[in-house]
């Protein structure tokens, strides 16, 4: 059994495309860890992670990272310092649809608080948690 899952710790998966990395940088208590998966992917493992989390985060998930790792489909490769930026609980949106397909309201949450929207987006919460034209397979 591998160590126990903390913060900073940075999560090696192997992907159709490269190796990618994402970090734990909170525990939230219902949810779980939230890992932050980056962007870009390496031909080979790297053994210094400053500059991979520094890097644009790809998304933000909950994600059993233990289970992960215990089960070999992500390895925990070290730990690093979480950067000022994703130290910051990211706030994501949601919404729900109907039996008809039809789209109800959004609602945005920052790990505490949900908040439902009676308006549109800004600009700057269209790009929170929004979905990436990026498609991987896990090599396995």
């Amino acid at each position: 059994m591998s160590k126990r899952t903390k913060i900073g710790d940075v999560v090696q998966i192997l992907t159709s495309k490269g190796v990618s990395y994402a970090q734990v940088t909170h525990k939230h208590l219902r949810y779980g860890h939230l890992l932050r998966a980056f962007d870009g992917f390496y031909a080979d493992r790297l053994d210094n992670f400053s500059e991979v989390v520094a890097s644009p985060v790809f998304f933000s998930a909950f994600f059993p990272v233990q289970k992960a790792v215990n089960e070999g489909l992500g390895a925990n490769v070290g730990n690093s310092s979480v950067t000022d930026a994703n130290s910051v609980f990211p706030i994501f949106r949601t919404s729900a649809r109907d039996r008809d397909g039809r789209r109800g309201p959004l609602w945005l949450w920052n790990g505490e608080t949900e908040v439902m929207l009676t308006r549109g987006l800004s600009n700057e919460e269209k790009e929170i948690s929004g979905p990436r034209d990026h498609q991987c397979t896990l090599a396995g």
